[in-house]
């Protein structure tokens, strides 16, 4: 099953009093990183103009995506954890180009998760850095 797994560990020692409102704001870090990445999931998994996620209006009739795949892409965060996944789809490995059978055809996959990742990867530092500005400025 593609999914994305965000996961953040504080160490060090932190001032006792400002250390839960840092724990907050680093939850909330992680949401945020969580919902950057649903949003760009979904902007990678509509492209234009062709393409196999054309919806009902814009593909000829029987060629286009009920858009059943990008319905079941969804994220969570609880704690210091977050993740995003396609909530078990037959067919989202092939799709993300992890499964056996992409070996056996012409197709490799669209890898919009191993994308978003990496979209993450180059956003979490200017995420963090805004919600942890805000524990340490008023904490």
């Amino acid at each position: 099953m593609p999914g994305i797994q965000v996961s953040v560990q504080v160490t060090g020692p932190l001032i006792p009093e400002g250390a839960e409102r840092l724990h907050r704001a680093i939850e909330r870090g992680v949401r945020d990183l969580v919902d950057l990445g649903e949003e760009r999931l979904a902007e990678i998994l509509r492209p234009r103009p062709a393409g196999v996620y054309l919806g009902v209006t814009e593909a000829r009739p029987g060629q286009y995506s009920t858009g059943n795949y990008r319905r079941n892409v969804h994220g969570t965060s609880r704690n210091l954890h977050g993740l995003i996944t396609d909530g078990g789809v037959v067919y989202g490995p092939w799709l993300e180009g992890v499964s056996s059978r992409n070996a056996a055809t012409r197709f490799k996959g669209y890898a919009s998760f191993r994308r978003t990742a990496q979209y993450m990867e180059k956003e979490a530092a200017r995420v963090f850095s805004r919600h942890v500005a805000w524990a340490l400025e008023t904490g």
